[in-house]
């Protein structure tokens, strides 16, 4: 998981979890006596806020069909384009694929949000370390004395009595026995687990003001609790309100212990006297309900939306993905599609065209036979460099794979990709374009159709440019990009490698559009993609979107030919 995706993913959910849900509780509870509930409901909304992105992922994930579509689609960094015809190759003009589509700019954002986000993190964990460390000091250094169910630690210093764990803090030996029973209740209920956790969670979402807003709202949770505990067991409350408000000092609210003086003083006194009815507690508990189903279907809507974008820009796939792989000792490693260092071609990327063109032929039988079409091949450079794992990701004929495959099996070894300073895996893509120079069919033959979509989405322009090929009587294919822009920045989402598909000629217009897999088959009902062609009457192709209406406000798409 990259920066980008975790701070989207993890930490901002989390972060919109736990705000929303305490502002529920400050609108329901906050002025409730119901002490353990209230604590209770704090605890479960920060455990619930931690596993929302969990649940929203499991909720929102696109159909494992579409997803597994995707990733053998167009998975791996597409080449230019090599165009064979029967009298040799055509030019191919040279484009640098050293480089990845995204913009730099976006990268660097993210990378400086990460590196922010460390800081925080870090300064955190050293700042909890500290409080740590000064109360073992403060253990060590000072008096003790054992006690039933407890160790008293006599401070000899100028502050309230509070507690930490199973140990209990005092000013001296000569402490009343109210304070004693506070600080007793605090153990009893385990309170010191609770600033643990918050504390744990204030270091990943240290960035979060309500984070703090709960860790207070704990603490006073437990000062309630403790007061409530002894005023019960029998102690005179007018007596006890007095002793509170004389131990009243400015202890650091911040620590990890619990104080016996908090600053909500008044309002602990006014909570030892409120009593409420739990029948209205109830109807307040049954109005989180709605709140949690919000969380719940947002988070749901944006890991989906995620999923999607990491499907169809996915920088690094598994090894499951790329067949044929005769690299044994390389077969658990990561293959990635774009990398810091871009594998280099012995000469460039001018050598490389330079060699596919010299080194395809034309297959005689497919010349004769009037067979056309653009296969692309899928290869892997590996760590030293040498090709492996060639497979037909998209087939047009035995003839014109195998001689493509032939070719691309002999290339000689490339200088190897980089990430991190080490050499990794890196996946490629290459199409190569075998063209007649007199194509027989029904006259669509090497036409070229193109459609323009707009659509806005969360304040965000969005544009989808797709370039539909008819290769031949009978199948063609379309390549798909599309582009944000926000606040004068234009991004590349995504740019798929071309989907064939099949299509019949009713002599005026195309009757039928199929996407088909990379082999040529027919896709069953549960594979095919989220689109979905029709033609008009005027003949123009029109593509209806499934998803994107949703996604960035594309509906459909309408192609004329070029």
């Amino acid at each position: 998981m990259n920066t980008h995706e975790f701070i989207t993913s993890f930490a901002l959910p989390v972060a919109a979890s736990i705000a929303v849900l305490w502002l529920a509780y400050r609108l329901l509870f906050v002025n409730s006596n119901r002490f353990k509930f209230n604590r209770s409901f704090l605890l479960v909304a920060l455990l619930f806020s931690l596993a929302l992105p969990l649940v929203g992922l499991l909720m929102g994930s696109n159909a494992p069909q579409i997803v597994e579509f995707r990733h053998s689609m167009f998975s791996g960094y597409t080449l230019n384009e090599i165009v064979i015809t029967p009298d040799g190759p055509v030019a191919t003009p040279i484009v640098d694929a050293s480089s990845p589509a995204a913009s730099t700019w976006y990268v660097s954002l993210w990378m400086v949000l990460g590196i922010i986000y460390l800081i925080g993190v870090a300064v955190m964990a050293v700042l909890f370390i500290v409080k740590l460390v000064r109360l073992v000091v403060l253990i060590i250094r000072s008096p003790k004395c054992k006690m039933d169910g407890y160790t008293a630690v006599y401070t000899h210093k100028e502050q309230g009595s509070f507690s930490f764990f199973r140990y209990a803090f005092f000013p001296d030996e000569n402490v009343s026995s109210d304070i004693v029973r506070h600080e007793m209740s605090h153990i009893a209920h385990g309170h010191s687990w609770d600033i643990l956790f918050v504390e744990i969670i204030m270091i990943l979402q240290w960035f979060n003001p309500f984070i703090y807003f709960y860790k207070r709202e704990l603490q006073s949770l437990h000062e309630y609790s403790a007061d409530h505990d002894v005023v019960t067991s029998g102690v005179d409350k007018k007596n006890y309100m007095m002793l509170i408000l004389q131990q009243c000092t400015a202890v650091d609210f911040s620590s990890m212990s619990n104080n016996f003086s908090l600053i909500l003083t008044k309002k602990r006194i006014k909570m030892i006297t409120r009593n409420e009815r739990a029948k209205r507690l109830w109807w307040r508990l049954l109005a989180t309900i709605p709140v949690l189903a919000v969380l719940l279907i947002a988070n749901a809507r944006v890991s989906a939306q995620q999923v999607s974008k990491t499907d169809m820009n996915a920088n690094e796939t598994n090894t499951a993905d790329i067949a044929d792989v005769n690299v044994t000792k390389a077969s658990n490693d990561s293959i990635f599609n774009v990398v810091e260092v871009m594998p280099e071609y012995p000469g460039g990327m001018e050598m490389m065209i330079k060699y596919l063109s010299e080194n395809i032929k034309y297959p005689e039988e497919a010349k004769d036979k009037g067979i056309q079409g653009r296969v692309f091949v899928q290869f892997v450079i590996e760590k030293d460099g040498s090709v492996t794992g060639v497979k037909v990701m998209r087939s047009v004929h035995p003839l014109l794979d195998n001689e493509s495959v032939r070719v691309v099996k002999a290339m000689p070894k490339w200088k190897p990709g980089l990430q991190k300073g080490k050499p990794v895996r890196v996946s490629y893509n290459l199409p190569i374009s075998f063209k007649m120079d007199d194509p027989k069919g029904n006259g669509l033959e090497g036409t070229t159709w193109e459609g323009t979509g707009k659509g806005t989405k969360d304040k965000v322009n969005y544009t989808m440019h797709m370039t539909m090929e008819i290769e031949s009587a009978t199948a063609g294919y379309f390549v798909m990009g599309l582009k944000s822009e926000q606040k004068g920045k234009t991004e590349v989402v995504f740019e798929d490698v071309g989907l064939p598909f099949t299509y019949t000629y009713d002599g005026k217009s195309m009757g039928s559009i199929n996407p088909t897999n990379p082999d040529g088959s027919s896709m069953t009902e549960e594979s095919m993609p989220p689109y979905g062609f029709t033609v008009d009457k005027k003949g123009n192709i029109i593509v209806n979107f499934y998803d994107f209406k949703e996604e960035v406000g594309i509906e459909k798409i309408t192609f004329k030919k070029k």
